[in-house]
Formats: C-alpha cells, sequence, structure tokens
C-alpha cells in the first residue's frame, strides 16, 4: 500500500467508535464492499447491519472496502491493488467479496471496484482462485439482472434472514460448485449463472428457466421480524455525511402503498422495530453522540413513534427524521422533535395537485397539506424540505403548475410564522424526475423524454427561483438516465456498462457501441403480458395486486373523489 493511501485509511481508522479488528488466521475471509466512497458508505445503515453481524461470528473476520475518492484511485495512479481499510489487505486475497447495493448508478462502481482490486468483473471470466462475488441490498431484490454477470450469487430479500443461511453454506462447502449448488437450492439466493433466458430478436423476453431446476422463480426471504436488533450506526465517526449522527432503522415498509413507491410494496407487511431494543442501541451510542437520526420509509408509522421520540429527547439526544407523511404530522410528535433542536423537518406532497396526488395513491389534499405545514410552522418548525416530482404517469401541465402554487402558499405560511417569531428559515422543494421501479404498479410505465422533463424542469426552477427564501434543488433528467436504465434494464447491458465503468465511453456512446436502445428500455410503456427482466424475483407481492393498482391509476380521473 502505497504512503497516501495508507496515512489517509489510518486517519479514517482513528476518527472511528466501534471498529472491528480481528486476526485473519483460521477464519471465514469477508471483504465488504460499499459501492461509493467512504463519505457516503459509512452512513448506510444497512451496510453497517451486515459488517456488524459477520464480525460477531467468531470463524469470521469482515473487513471494509470503498470506492476510492476521485483524487485518490489508488490503482489507477500507482498499479496497487485495492485494499481493505482495517488492516490493508488487498481485496481479491478474500475468500469472499461482498457488496451492499442501495442505488442502481453504484453498480458501474462494483464493476471499477473489481477492476481496483484485480478480481475479473464478468464472473463468466472468473475460477475457484478467485474470491466469490456476491452482492444484496435493495437493487438486488429489485432487478439484479444489470449487474447479475458480475456476481456469483446475488443475495435476495433481507440480511437478518440471508446472512445466517449465507454464512452456514460458506462454511461448509468444499468447493465453488457445491456452495452454488447448496444456495441454488435455498430460498433467497439466486445463482444468475444458471438462468437460462430466451430473448426474440426485438429484445424481449420469451422464457427464463433455471437450469438445474426448470423453476422460473427466485423467492426473496424476507426477515418480516420486529423483535431483532435494528440496524444502525454501529461505527461512528465524523467523516461521513451523517458526521457523528447516530442512524438507527425503527421500521420497515410503508402503510400508504403509493404507486411509484418500491418499498411500500416490496417490504409487507410493515413492521415497527421494538421500542426497548431502539432505546437499548441509542444507550450505547449516546456517550459518543448527542445526534440521532430515526430512518425509515414512513418513520411515522412506528406504532410507538411518540413515545420512542420523547425517550430519546430525555435521553439528551437531538432527535431527526428522514422524512414524515403528512398523515403522521401532529403536535404531540413535531413539539418533541423541536423540543429535542430539531428545526428542519421533510416532508412529500410528491405532486401540486389533488388528481393527481390521488392517482398515485397519496390520498391527501392540498387544503389538508396546508393544514398540517400550518400546525408544523406554528409548533416551531422553521425549514421545509419537500420532495416532489415531475414527470408522474398521467401528469397534466395544470399539475407542473399546481406545484408551483402549492410551493407560494407553503412559503407564505413559513414566513408569517417566522416574521412573529423573529427567525424566517426556508422552503426546500426538491425535484426529481419520475423513475418507474419494478415491483411496483408503475413498473409498466415508461419515463418521460427528457425534452420534456428539461422543459418542466426549467419552468420550476424560474418560476421558484423569483421566490424569496425557496432554495428549489432539482436533479438532472439526463444523469437520472442511468438510474433508470439499470432500474428497467437486462443482463445485456453488461458490455455497455463495462465500458461506462471504465471511462470508455458514456451512456450513449456504450449503448450504440453494443446495438442497444435508451428508448427500448426506459422510454417505452410494456404491455401487462411481457415477461419482464425481473419477474423472476418474487418478492412475495401478488401480479394481481400489482396490476389492479395500475389500472386504477390510469382511471385517475374516477379515482378524485373519496
Amino acid at each position: 500500500m502505497n504512503r497516501r493511501t495508507r496515512d489517509r485509511n489510518q486517519a479514517l481508522l482513528q476518527a472511528e467508535t466501534g471498529t472491528v479488528y480481528k486476526s485473519h488466521a483460521g477464519r471465514l475471509r469477508v471483504a465488504l464492499g460499499y459501492p461509493n466512497t467512504y463519505f457516503i458508505g459509512m452512513s448506510n445503515v444497512g451496510f453497517q447491519a451486515v459488517y456488524r453481524f459477520w464480525n460477531e461470528e467468531p470463524d469470521v473476520v469482515c473487513e471494509r472496502f470503498f470506492l476510492p475518492d476521485r483524487n485518490d484511485r489508488n490503482r489507477g495512479d500507482t498499479g496497487e491493488p485495492l485494499v481493505t481499510l482495517e488492516s490493508g489487505t488487498p481485496v481479491g486475497d478474500f475468500d469472499v467479496v461482498a457488496f451492499s447495493v442501495t442505488f442502481e448508478p453504484d453498480e458501474l462502481n462494483v464493476i471499477s471496484m473489481l477492476d481496483g482490486a484485480g478480481i475479473p468483473p464478468l464472473a463468466s471470466e472468473r475460477n475457484e482462485r478467485h474470491p466469490l462475488v456476491l452482492a444484496g441490498g435493495p437493487v438486488t431484490f429489485l432487478n439484479p439482472e444489470p449487474l447479475a454477470p458480475f456476481l456469483d450469487v446475488v443475495a435476495v430479500g433481507e440480511a437478518e434472514a440471508l446472512l445466517p443461511l449465507l454464512t452456514d453454506s460458506l462454511r461448509r462447502a468444499a468447493s465453488r460448485g457445491e456452495l452454488l449448488d447448496r444456495l441454488e437450492q435455498s430460498e433467497g439466493f439466486y445463482v444468475p449463472s444458471r438462468l437460462e433466458i430466451d430473448q426474440r430478436p426485438d429484445g424481449t423476453i420469451a422464457s427464463k428457466r433455471m437450469r438445474s431446476t426448470g423453476s422460473s422463480v427466485v423467492r426473496a426471504k424476507m426477515g418480516r421480524r420486529a423483535d431483532l436488533p435494528p440496524p444502525a450506526t454501529y461505527v461512528l465517526t465524523s467523516a461521513t455525511e451523517m458526521s457523528k449522527k447516530f442512524l438507527v432503522e425503527v421500521s420497515r415498509g410503508c402503510p400508504t402503498l403509493c404507486r411509484f413507491c418500491w418499498a411500500g410494496y416490496n417490504y409487507l407487511p410493515k413492521r415497527s422495530f421494538e421500542v426497548e431494543k431502539i432505546l437499548a442501541s441509542a444507550r450505547a451510542a449516546r456517550a459518543h453522540t448527542s445526534e440521532i437520526g430515526l430512518v425509515s420509509t414512513a418513520v411515522g408509522a412506528h406504532r410507538e413513534i411518540v413515545p420512542l421520540v420523547q425517550a430519546l429527547k430525555a435521553m439528551g439526544f437531538r432527535v431527526s427524521v428522514s422524512s414524515l407523511r403528512f398523515e403522521d404530522l401532529r403536535p404531540e410528535l413535531v413539539d418533541p422533535l423541536v423540543e429535542s433542536g430539531e428545526k428542519t423537518l421533510a416532508v412529500a406532497p410528491e405532486a401540486g395537485t389533488d388528481r393527481l396526488r390521488f392517482a398515485i395513491h397519496k390520498r391527501i389534499t392540498n387544503q389538508e397539506v396546508l393544514e398540517k405545514i400550518d400546525m408544523v410552522f406554528e409548533r416551531g418548525v422553521e425549514n421545509l424540505k419537500l420532495y416532489l416530482m415531475v414527470g408522474l404517469p398521467g401528469e397534466r401541465e395544470e399539475d407542473v403548475e399546481g406545484i408551483v402554487g402549492l410551493v407560494e402558499q407553503i412559503r407564505d405560511i413559513m414566513l408569517d410564522h417566522g416574521r412573529r417569531r423573529g427567525r424566517v428559515g426556508r422552503v426546500i422543494p426538491s425535484i426529481n424526475p419520475f423513475i418507474p421501479k419494478p415491483g411496483t404498479p408503475f413498473q409498466w410505465c415508461p419515463m418521460a423524454s427528457q425534452k420534456e422533463l428539461h422543459r418542466k424542469m426549467r419552468y420550476l426552477q424560474k418560476e421558484m427561483g423569483r421566490m424569496p427564501n425557496v432554495e428549489i434543488r432539482c436533479k438532472s433528467p439526463r444523469q437520472e438516465r442511468l438510474q433508470a436504465l439499470l432500474s428497467l434494464g437486462d443482463r445485456r447491458l453488461a458490455p455497455a456498462m463495462v465500458m461506462m465503468a471504465r471511462g470508455e465511453a458514456d451512456l450513449s456512446q456504450a449503448l450504440t457501441r453494443h446495438g442497444l436502445n435508451l428508448d427500448d428500455y426506459v422510454h417505452r410503456a410494456r404491455s401487462l403480458d411481457e415477461i419482464l427482466p425481473w419477474d423472476h424475483i418474487d418478492n412475495g407481492m401478488k401480479i394481481e395486486l400489482l396490476e389492479s393498482q395500475y389500472e386504477k391509476a390510469l382511471a385517475a380521473d374516477a379515482l378524485v373523489t373519496r
């Protein structure tokens, strides 16, 4: 390891609390990778939970590695291989290389990191002398297919349900072939090399089947238990975007079931982690930090969220929440958050009109939104983040204009309360292009064209840019094309992904070079009877429910009245 890398890693380790150091001798060695930088990866509670699980096993040693910072790429600059943080051991020397993948664009970083470790990225080019390469995380049980050619095994489901069986199989198997056989027969594991896909000349799928079993389904293994310790920040550090904030997952799933949202449909039934277990984790962290963040798709839907926040406030924590549903905004929840020192909340109107909001199954009116927000500012909140989308199925011009009107009304409420207090805050609308997600009722929908999205974004930036105390943030439709492609893509993308990961071509060039068309993946509607690249992954959601919700969305005008 070069001196620059060694010094940087040592500085990171010195800033950590909770790092695990174990001897490699006689142990199963796992290199756990987060396919982004340390700064981002160490704020991911799922990644940290896997790190903790493996290191609690006496015969396993698990060390972390990350995508090097852009100015510190230790392989491209020096020819040295990517190494783990704890011991500086080359990643390619481990028995297992495991990735935790949360966001689709990070799939390209998986390829870069395998390259950086000196491991052939394509599974077909690896043999027994290479580490077993596997991945888990939300991406892998939505649509693992773009990443499938690079993985020996895909963990499909929730880590707490998968890791015990995976670890036992790794211990017992005498060879890679025996391990793959064992896992292929186990719920929650997918061996991509053993899936046969028959594709038509136009790229659509005619049939799929597992070579050995003949089955066309891989069943996700879900924990569905709330009595386990919740995933949390087990290694605290200031060198991350959350900077010493202790994060803990309080619940999983969401009862709203918005038709665009993968988490609501793929984490059913919704469950809340036990308050006592959350508080036990918080007590252990309190000696090291006074900041705690409660994370979930729907934090406020935790069945005991009010006593939980009150208890954390009593411990001396400043309590923040990832976001709150409008249904959960009530004085008994907002008051302890504000009293703990939190002055900023995040909510998600998603759309600017009642009609479109009801069509996506978010059944709250603009009037109700404004009433809730008036209450929030009255209780002492100063800043409000708003999550909104453009390009939703069925969107009309008046829906986009409605975003401007809604934000303006919210700003006026904020100004009214702020002037009375003598402190005026900000309204921060975050505008995101709609991206169809597998496993949701909108998986058959196209993404809006780049031209249309750019036009709408420019309009919103112009109109809201004129509003004092409004700080609009727009995600680039051009950059979001990659997320959409990897959300909806198949394994034919592999060679193009390699080119992009290695910086040999941009998205358009890479697709063209390999005879692929972005429109075929991203900008076309799919029929309900089409075989989808990801539909061999069974998350337990009945396809009839998704189809029914999709058809109801198409009849959005009928859903305005409740």
